[in-house]
């Protein structure tokens, strides 16, 4: 099943500022004083939130056991590497 997009409408005021509908900041943790990328695709513009490093920590705990085990795969590996 194909999910159809929302869309928003938004005003640009003086200086260019838009502002971002609270249902999209909440969705998206959008904070004041956040940054977004804004990107130009061919006729489209994009935001994207940015995430800092200390806000992603965590994210993947569910997952923890299965990225131990390719950090130790990975380090297996390395060290065949380097004794050949």
């Amino acid at each position: 099943m194909v999910k159809l997009a929302i869309t928003y409408r938004a005003k640009v005021h003086k200086k260019g500022l838009v502002v971002i509908p609270k249902e999209l900041r909440v969705k998206y943790g959008i904070k004041e004083g956040g940054e977004v990328i804004l990107i130009d695709n061919n006729g489209i513009i994009a935001i994207v939130p940015c995430s800092k490093l200390k806000d992603l920590y965590g994210i993947g705990k569910e997952y923890s056991s299965v990225i131990d085990e390719m950090i130790r795969e990975i380090s297996r590996e390395r060290r065949i590497e380097a004794s050949s």
